[in-house]
């Protein structure tokens, strides 16, 4: 048996530009296609310490001034992001949850990732979010599959 990992990257456009309105990456979709194997999980690794992932601070803000829970930069600390994973034929793979849900946990590789389990044969995915906030997600999701040993 061998495993390997596929990588399917989500807003990597937000690490090579800057952006000051963050709208058309807080919904959206990719697709790509799962190698064949057995699909034993899903995880994923945020770079949000590689994105500027808030709006700057308007001028009348600034150390001692409580920020309104309504102030563009107050929304921006706060978001909730439901992913969506479907197949070919829109069937959920998992069952739509927030991103947190599928945050890598400690442990190896084959261990603590959120749990699916799948045969694929080169089979379509999508995987679609919806953040509700300011601030959208940018990183990978890597699926864990597992081989027999072939030339698949």
């Amino acid at each position: 048996m061998k495993r390997i990992y596929k990588k399917i990257k989500i807003n990597k456009e937000l690490l090579k530009k800057k952006v000051t309105d963050y709208t058309p990456y807080l919904e959206n979709e990719v697709d790509d296609i799962l190698p064949a194997g057995e699909v034993k999980g899903v995880y994923f690794i945020s770079y949000k310490g590689n994105v500027m992932s808030m709006p700057p601070k308007p001028p009348t803000e600034g150390p001692g001034v409580s920020l309104a829970p309504t102030s563009p930069t107050a929304l921006a600390l706060y978001s909730n992001t439901d992913i969506f994973i479907t197949d070919s034929r829109d069937q959920l793979l998992t069952h739509p949850t927030d991103i947190k849900d599928y945050e890598h946990m400690v442990g190896g590789y084959v261990e603590n990732f959120k749990k699916i389990d799948v045969t694929s044969k080169n089979e379509p995915i999508k995987i679609r979010w919806e953040t509700l906030g300011g601030s959208p997600i940018c990183g990978e999701f890597i699926f864990v599959i597992e081989q027999l040993n072939c030339e698949c």
